[in-house]
């Protein structure tokens, strides 16, 4: 890694870390009430700042792989990234509390990125590549989606495809581990570069194909080719579509043939 390279990584560390940290404090913490779910000032403390961490982490993922002219812009950048980066857990608040713990995650992040010292980067363990695309390359490739696959939010079998369109779905409860580890590998060997993850809260991101998850929730999977496409729904479906693919997933259940495309 470069060192403007080892900084943005060392700011996602960052961020993961302190996420869990809080994270696990708020589930280990929590003083409201599950039903009907209330927040007291204790919990208004607490998870406010992993969704600060969160929305940081959103921003900084824009950066991955940027080429930046020196250390000095590069932690500008993050700096302002992490005084501005938003998502929909922290344009909203609800009170002075969660303001004050949102606003106070933002300094500790910003007084990290600013003490942070060239010995400091030596140690620093690289991370998958994970680059949130930017506005025109999310826009051209959900188009393309549309286009090829015929993708309208949704995908098989919340949507029919088109007649041109050959695809296949599986209920998850009916896959095994065995099965998704075989799927997720021939995915994993097969895709042409990296991947795109494209999801339903507009957070998408060109990522490594070791990051490609088989359980997902409104998420589309494919690479630079769109030869072929997963996409998992809410409702606990696995679609597919591409013909190696198909071939694949059909080899993988041709003793279950009775659980494809029955949901």
């Amino acid at each position: 890694m470069t060192e403007t390279e080892a900084i943005v990584t060392a700011a996602k560390h960052y961020c993961i870390d302190n996420f869990r940290y809080w994270s696990e404090r708020y589930q280990n913490e929590r003083t409201g009430n599950d039903f009907p779910y209330t927040y007291t000032d204790n919990d208004y403390n607490l998870f406010p700042r992993y969704n600060a961490l969160s929305a940081i982490r959103q921003g900084i993922d824009y950066f991955t792989g940027k080429e930046f002219h020196n250390i000095e812009s590069c932690k500008q950048t993050l700096i302002k990234s992490g005084k501005e980066s938003q998502s929909p857990f922290t344009e909203k608040t609800q009170n002075k509390i969660e303001q004050k713990a949102i606003q106070e995650e933002r300094d500790k992040f910003v007084q990290f990125i600013d003490n942070i010292e060239s010995s400091d980067l030596e140690t620093i363990e690289p991370l998958p590549y994970r680059r949130r695309l930017k506005d025109d390359e999310q826009e051209k490739i959900r188009q393309v989606l549309t286009d090829k696959w015929r993708v309208d939010g949704y995908w098989v079998p919340l949507i029919e495809s088109s007649p041109e369109v050959t695809t296949i779905f599986l209920d998850k409860e009916n896959l095994t581990e065995k099965d998704e580890t075989q799927i997720a590998n021939f995915i994993k060997q097969k895709a042409e570069g990296r991947l795109y993850e494209i999801t339903e809260e507009q957070l998408d991101y060109e990522i490594d194909r070791s990051e490609f998850d088989i359980d997902c929730y409104e998420t589309f999977y494919c690479d630079i080719t769109f030869n072929w496409l997963v996409y998992g729904s809410h409702e606990g479906t696995l679609a597919f579509g591409g013909k190696e693919l198909l071939d694949f997933v059909q080899q993988v259940f041709a003793d279950r043939k009775e659980m494809i495309n029955n949901w």
